[in-house]
């Protein structure tokens, strides 16, 4: 009877158990694209003698459900090494229509969490971004700056599982305010972080993120992991 219990007692702890595995491989979207993916909130920030095209500006992105930030996921302290590049500039002598720049960010970290919808076993994934990618369109009306959108593209891969990449999209970012403007951040919206991922700033935007796509995908070509420069040209359109 004493073996037989042990015996019972094993298989009830082994049943019982929640085994650890990488996040699962899917395309997720967003509510907006018809999936489970959470839309998000975003800011940026920078020194007082900074901007959001400067060099040293820091973003923070949360997911938001409604009424909690980062419930579902998380990415942050990306730093801007240079200035943004001008790429297209069709403002009038008048002061009056768009300009898009590129800004690369380097470093920087994300988070998912266990109960997304790419679930597999652990609690949390955490992990870093190897390459993050904005292209912001602004509207200027008499010089003055009225809105704007912006759209990402970044790769990213866990710490935990290295043979485990993540890419992720956003279609479409929304300007929602500026202390370069003179607005004050709302409330629920991500810390203002420095360089060194502390909420020191003062100065900074705020922005929706809508339209994401999330993207965990294998590393790996055959048994050879591939490099990072081919995941982005996997990346790359």
């Amino acid at each position: 009877m004493k073996r037989l219990g042990t015996v019972l007692l094993l298989l009830v702890l082994f049943t019982g158990t929640s085994f650890a595995a990488a996040p699962l491989n899917g395309e997720y979207q967003s509510s907006d694209l018809g999936g489970s993916l959470l839309l998000g909130r975003y800011s940026e920030a920078w020194d007082v003698d900074g901007s959001a095209l400067s060099a040293g500006t820091t973003l923070n992105s949360k997911s938001w459900d409604g009424s909690t930030l980062g419930t579902q996921w998380h990415y942050w302290c990306s730093t801007s090494e240079s200035d943004a590049v001008l790429l297209t500039d069709n403002v009038n002598t008048s002061g009056n229509g768009t300009r898009t720049y590129m800004k690369t960010f380097t470093g920087g970290y994300i988070w998912l969490s266990g109960t997304g919808p790419w679930a597999n076993g652990d609690a949390e994934y955490n992990g870093n971004i190897d390459s993050y990618t904005e292209f912001e369109t602004i509207t200027y009306t008499n010089w003055v700056p009225v809105a704007a959108v912006t759209n990402v593209q970044a790769i990213a891969y866990f710490d935990a599982y290295p043979g485990t990449c993540m890419s992720f999209y956003i279609g479409n970012g929304v300007f929602v305010a500026s202390t370069d403007l003179g607005d004050v951040i709302p409330a629920n919206y991500p810390a203002l972080l420095d360089a060194g991922c502390n909420p020191t700033r003062m100065y900074g935007a705020a922005w929706d993120f809508i339209s994401i796509t999330l993207s965990i995908v294998d590393c790996a070509v055959g048994t050879e992991e591939s490099s990072w420069g081919g995941i982005k040209s996997m990346h790359s359109k």
